[in-house]
């Protein structure tokens, strides 16, 4: 009787010609659109510091009309749309052509649902921040769901990408100290996310007009309203940067995840320094779209880096 082999998740069938592209294929058209999705969220931040979220004021169309005459902010928000509608469809066909492949079905099927759920949500949230009219609840959630989408296909191109790579033996799994420390920055950086979106939305960002201090040479004046608001994303900041930092020092043996962890480092102490320059040169749109754009790559990097100090080590085909 013939022996059974050990499952494993083929990834060169016959006449592949035929199958469509290939997990490698695939893996860099879903980390491509995972760039244009990082830009969406850039050009999102930056329709919000030009006051052009309600430049078209009904949803989905724009003036009643599916493409209308452009002013410099309308054509921000309908530029955003176009962009956001072009994603979700590149996003739908790259789905379609994962799911074709036998081999692949399995091992992503679960991770193109969660992410489908993301768009679709984020979708839903887009027209409900222009039908509330930019409600503090919309916007944040927007913000948040936008980057968790932006992380998710990075994740999705990650896992395609490993499908046929084998981890190098000589790889040992992180440490338990790592693994904590890295899931707390990511805790932190999570909840510096949802606290950055409330100040936008809630128009916090010069009630502390000072730094370091927040006002009349006082550190924490009060805790309370959109004062204490701004104040705890400010503390959040530092202690994210701190844990952040502490998980790059703390991943210096292990070489999968310290390149990813060592870069958001970077990108946190460059957050901090854009952070404080947005608050002393009172909020100019330029320095508000790079303090999202460095939002959103450490989202991604600490994502990854995650990711891999919660891999477990392999010596055989990566099995996403």
């Amino acid at each position: 009787m013939a022996s059974v082999a050990p499952a494993v998740y083929p990834t060169n069938p016959a006449n592949p010609a035929k199958r469509g592209p290939n997990s490698r294929s695939l893996g860099f058209g879903f980390l491509g659109l995972a760039g244009v999705t990082y830009i969406l969220v850039v050009l999102g931040a930056l329709v919000r510091a030009n006051g052009a979220g309600l430049a078209c004021p009904d949803w989905p169309l724009c003036f009643g009309e599916l493409v209308p005459r452009f002013d410099m902010k309308i054509a921000f928000e309908w530029g955003h749309r176009a962009l956001a509608g072009s994603v979700g469809l590149a996003f739908l066909a790259l789905s379609g052509l994962t799911l074709r492949r036998r081999e692949l079905r399995r091992p992503m099927w679960l991770a193109l649902l969660v992410t489908a759920l993301l768009l679709a949500v984020q979708i839903v949230l887009g027209g409900l921040t222009v039908l509330e009219l930019l409600a503090s609840w919309t916007v944040t959630s927007h913000l948040v769901t936008g980057n968790a989408f932006a992380l998710a296909l990075v994740l999705l191109a990650r896992k395609l990408l490993d499908f046929d790579s084998t981890r190098p033996a000589g790889v040992a799994p992180a440490t338990n100290t790592l693994r904590i420390l890295a899931t707390v920055a990511g805790g932190l950086l999570t909840t510096q996310i949802v606290l950055g979106g409330l100040v936008s939305s809630n128009y916090a960002g010069l009630v502390c007009p000072d730094w370091p201090t927040c006002m009349n040479g006082e550190y924490f004046p009060t805790w309370s309203g959109i004062q204490g608001l701004h104040l705890f994303h400010r503390s959040v900041g530092y202690a994210c940067l701190i844990g952040i930092i502490a998980a790059a020092v703390g991943s210096r043996s292990h070489s999968p995840s310290r390149p990813w962890l060592m870069t958001a480092a970077v990108i946190s102490l460059c957050q901090v320094a854009v952070g404080i320059a947005n608050v002393l040169l009172r909020l100019p749109v330029e320095i508000t779209g790079l303090h999202s754009a460095l939002a959103a790559g450490l989202i991604c990097t600490v994502g990854i880096g995650v990711r891999e100090v919660w891999r477990t080590q392999s010596t055989q085909p990566t099995q996403p």
